[in-house]
């Protein structure tokens, strides 16, 4: 049923990762040239009067955005196929994998301005986003297995 706990962890996750990842810095960093806040989606610089000191591939910026908005689609749609807890069950794993790749390109990211800069990033709420969203689908991921077992528990009886 769509009214399971199961559809609360997973909107938590939705909420936490593709939504909010978009609106808070990931990593700040204070240089002697530069100030920068670090987002999903771009770079900042906090001191508009200085250019900005480096620029990232496309690819690399955009990756972290396309994966984000694919591991949000698919706990949507995840919402909505409730009936088939099974291809639940796959679609909360093909999204767990899709949080671990957004947290590793994140960290890969941040140490790539940090060695171009030479400084030491100050981490922002942003770089915890996909982790939060980690728990609630593992939490979904629980629920689901648990809703399948009781099914289960309840056929044999018949």
């Amino acid at each position: 049923m769509i009214q399971r706990i199961q559809t609360i962890y997973l909107l938590l996750a939705v909420v936490a990762t593709p939504v909010l990842l978009f609106f808070f810095p990931l990593a700040a960093y204070y240089s002697d040239t530069a100030t920068l806040k670090l987002y999903l989606s771009h770079i900042q610089n906090l001191v508009p009067s200085l250019p900005l000191p480096l620029t990232l591939n496309p690819f690399l910026q955009y990756a972290g955005i396309i994966i984000s908005i694919i591991a949000g689609v698919i706990c949507i749609y995840t919402i909505s196929s409730f009936k088939n807890r099974i291809k639940q069950v796959r679609l909360v794993r093909i999204t767990l994998f899709l949080i671990i790749l957004v947290i590793a390109w994140q960290f890969f990211i941040t140490d790539l301005i940090r060695k171009n800069l030479s400084t030491i990033p100050d981490y922002e709420i942003g770089i915890y986003m996909p982790i939060i969203s980690l728990i609630f689908l593992l939490l979904a991921q629980r629920a689901i297995l648990k809703d399948e077992r009781k099914i289960r528990a309840a056929d044999r009886l018949r």
